[in-house]
């Protein structure tokens, strides 16, 4: 597909060539998700879970740093194509993996040479510290790869390659499912075999996604740099509300692990893990309906088409709401089932579990409606807005809820603390787009 399909192409039709690869690589990263908590679950218990859980915000802040960059230099990339500048996007991109590379070295260094304080600092207790260890080592050893692997697909986007970045995810998270079951059921390493498993991941993705490169197929270039003091900024405000959602999702985890801890028990624990996980899934799955416009909506705003924008907007926004509905009546319908899978036969976390999935994905349609206004705020350069939208769903609200929440509802409260959060920012979203 040529750079100006983007801006001819019949809407619903571009969308679909960009979506369904996009929503493809997001359902294998669901399926290896899962797989990695069913095998943790198998090998390690409950106490695997709920260290899983822990570690979680770890991930948030390599998808922080992966997003900032990525949807900060592809905003930019898509624009500049739009406007016929290939420089500016040669010098977005190059900006881009200079700086995941720099910040994927200094948090490798500092996250080696600080494990255990590390492992505290996540919310471990002295119970899970040794299965917080071991599932952390191996995953802060590929830092680096996975925070390039979370920009991967969305700069293949911007450089016309959504099948590529659908191929490259794609047999990353099966090689990863079927790594997890030789680590952790074959050899019996366990906890720290699903972590291997998983950091393995990230580089055969990155593998795969090379040969977009090696076989000359990029119109992207690395090149020399002059002056990018402006750059920097402009990208970094572009990719700042991507950054600061992915790293307030890993601050509510620490948060609600926290205040679980406080108020209730490992079992409560273990079953937020389960429904947590669901939850990263399924934001993956919203955020690749944003990611499958934002490259389309970028490239027309710097073609000068608004109206096209807009349109390609209210596209996105119905398909993920509808989808969200979709997938809220099926986990109603099988909430007992779900939860199943993922307790291991311990009959409590699963009644817990199954519970707390009818409860915390009353969010679903909040959380499509904002990611895609958010997306839509970066791709314009109004990534000020986006930036207060990700700050008041994932940390104002989310304490507001905290608070009133549990004093109202106790431990039913924890579960209606992120629809809670969502609803609100559904509300703020709406104010700020008009």
């Amino acid at each position: 597909m040529k750079y100006h399909d983007l801006q001819k192409t019949p809407i619903t039709r571009l969308y679909l060539s960009f979506l369904l690869p996009t929503v493809i690589a997001s359902v294998s990263n669901s399926l290896y998700c899962l797989a990695d908590i069913y095998f943790i679950s198998i090998g390690s218990g409950m106490m695997g879970l709920a260290a899983v859980n822990i570690v979680m915000p770890m991930y948030t802040i390599y998808s922080a740093v992966g997003l900032l960059f990525g949807v900060g230099a592809s905003t930019i990339i898509s624009i500049e194509r739009g406007a016929g500048h290939d420089k500016g996007a040669d010098a977005a991109f190059t900006l881009g993996m200079i700086g995941m590379l720099v910040c994927g070295c200094i948090l490798t260094v500092f996250s080696l040479l600080f494990l255990k304080p590390l492992a505290y600092a996540l919310g471990a207790s002295e119970e899970l510290l040794p299965y917080v260890i071991e599932y952390l080592r191996p995953i802060v050893i590929g830092t680096i790869a996975f925070i390039f692997m979370y920009a991967c697909g969305i700069l293949l986007r911007s450089d016309n390659a959504p099948k590529l970045a659908m191929g490259s995810m794609l047999i990353g998270n099966i090689c990863n499912i079927f790594l997890d079951y030789i680590c952790v059921i074959i050899f019996g390493w366990g906890l720290g075999g699903a972590a291997i498993a998983t950091a393995f991941a990230p580089m055969i993705t990155l593998f795969i996604a090379s040969f977009h490169f090696l076989l000359h197929q990029n119109q992207l270039h690395f090149c020399k740099l002059q002056r990018t003091r402006s750059l920097w900024k402009r990208m970094l405000i572009n990719g700042a509300g991507s950054g600061i959602l992915e790293l307030t999702s890993g601050l509510i985890i620490f948060l609600l692990n926290a205040m679980i801890l406080m108020v209730s028990d490992a079992a409560f624990l273990a079953a937020y893990a389960i429904v947590a996980n669901i939850a990263y899934v399924l934001k993956g799955l919203f955020a690749a309906f944003g990611q499958a416009a934002q490259p389309i909506m970028s490239y027309n705003i710097g073609a000068g088409q608004t109206k096209r924008t807009k349109q390609i907007l209210s596209l996105a926004m119905r398909m993920t709401i509808a989808v969200s509905l979709i997938l809220y009546g099926t986990f109603v319908l099988f909430d007992e089932e779900l939860a199943a899978v993922f307790a291991n036969g311990d009959l409590f976390v699963c009644a817990l579990g199954a519970h707390g999935i009818v409860l915390y994905f009353l969010s679903m349609p909040f959380t499509g409606f904002n990611t895609i206004l958010m997306y839509y705020f970066q791709s314009v350069e109004q990534g000020r807005l986006s930036t207060v939208l990700a700050i008041a769903k994932g940390v104002i609200f989310v304490v507001l809820g905290m608070i009133l929440l549990y004093i109202l509802f106790k431990e039913n409260g924890i579960w209606l603390i992120i629809p809670f959060a969502e609803a609100c920012a559904s509300l703020l979203g709406i104010c700020l787009y008009r």
